[in-house]
């Protein structure tokens, strides 16, 4: 809420902020009296008025100082097509205009001073009410929406007027002079009301026919001197928003969040199931669905009947005695004795599992080592015989 109230803050005081400039710039503009003078030259206005371009300046200057309150009255004295004229503006409409512009001039001279002063104090105040961090985004913000609300007003009524001058110009002097909207409207609102207002001057008025011709102008340059009043403050506002980005910007070095714990209490830090990702990636396609929901409802898993070990599926690594050394002599019975127990195998008996795995002493093993006669073949034994 605090942000809210001092972006509107910041918008309001660019607004009047931006008025205030301008209407400074613009009465710079009009003080310039050498310019308006040698625009009278260029439009060469002397020929269509028949009067010198000297006293076109000088009249005009009597006119914008009278509205900026310099003088007491709009009397000029000039010559007029080789005539001397001791009252260039006789039309009482241009003395009772004059005279509501320059209140009205008055009037907006005091509000942009007074506007200028309270936009700076409203400004600061905005400043203030937003929150640490976001102060320079949101005056940003708020400057860019001011310069934005000021510049579409002016480029509305810049476009109104170049489209339809005569309907603006009735519209902006009904708006700056309301009691004559009230007149007009009381009159009837008809062609001749509105000819009877005071700001509707009539045609052979030299105040019209002077100011005519360089009005344009006069606009033209007052409208480039706001907009780049806009454009200027556009670039601050650019500038702090470039300001707080840059300040904004993380460090190299990562923030260090400090989270508040009990000290006693410890500090849970969930993880990855590693159990359960090992459990599915090694269980059946059809198992896992279950294993996933037994996981996630807390379910114990089945345990499976452990399967017995035979001790005769391990054989001993050493015999039982060390003297008694197996060998593969018979029984006296005709049958092999067992090369680990000396027993004779019985008939029918299955032999021992694991021994064509683990290996059963074979004859070579029963031989003894280093002994350095080798044993004799039966091949070998055979022949003595076929000699006898």
């Amino acid at each position: 809420m605090r942000n809210t109230i001092g972006k509107l803050c910041v918008i309001i005081a660019t607004i009047v902020l931006l008025f205030s400039i301008g209407f400074f710039t613009v009465s710079l503009i009009l003080k310039d009296n050498d310019a308006i003078e040698q625009k009278y030259r260029d439009l060469d206005v002397s020929s269509q008025m028949g009067m010198s371009t000297p006293d076109l300046a000088r009249a005009t200057t009597a006119l914008l100082d009278y509205m900026r309150g310099d003088r007491v009255n709009i009397k000029v004295e000039a010559k007029i097509n080789g005539e001397d004229v001791k009252d260039v503006f006789w039309h009482e409409k241009e003395i009772v205009h004059m005279a509501e512009v320059q209140t009205l001039w008055l009037g907006m001279e005091a509000f942009a001073k007074i506007g200028a002063a309270g936009a700076l104090a409203l400004l600061l105040i905005g400043f203030l009410l937003i929150e640490r961090g976001k102060k320079r985004a949101i005056l940003a913000s708020g400057i860019f929406w001011g310069c934005g609300i000021f510049g579409g007003a002016l480029a509305f009524l810049g476009i109104w007027a170049i489209l339809d001058f005569s309907s603006f110009w009735t519209v902006f002097h009904f708006i700056i002079f309301p009691a004559s909207l009230f007149q007009y409207l009381s009159a009837g609102a008809t062609v001749q009301a509105m000819n009877e207002l005071n700001w509707v001057l009539p045609a052979d008025s030299v105040m019209v026919n002077m100011l005519l011709p360089i009005f344009p102008s006069i606009v033209l340059r007052c409208a480039l001197a706001v907009i780049i009043e806009i454009v200027v403050a556009a670039i601050v506002a650019v500038f702090v928003g470039y300001a707080f980005r840059k300040q904004g910007k993380p460090s190299p070095v990562a923030d260090v969040v400090v989270i508040e714990h009990d000290e006693n209490e410890p500090v849970a830090i969930k993880g990855p199931d590693l159990v359960l990702a090992h459990q599915l990636s090694n269980a059946p396609v059809s198992k896992r669905e279950e294993i996933r929901r037994r996981a996630e409802s807390g379910e114990p898993e089945e345990e499976k009947p452990s399967t017995p070990v035979k001790e005769h599926l391990i054989p001993p690594l050493y015999p039982k005695e060390a003297t008694d050394v197996p060998t593969l002599s018979s029984s006296p019975d005709g049958k092999d004795a067992s090369p680990y127990t000396g027993e004779a195998k019985r008939d029918g008996a299955d032999e021992p599992v694991g021994d064509d795995v683990l290996g059963a002493p074979s004859d070579d093993a029963n031989e003894p080592v280093g002994t350095g006669t080798a044993r004799p073949s039966e091949q070998d034994s055979a022949e003595p015989e076929a000699e006898a």
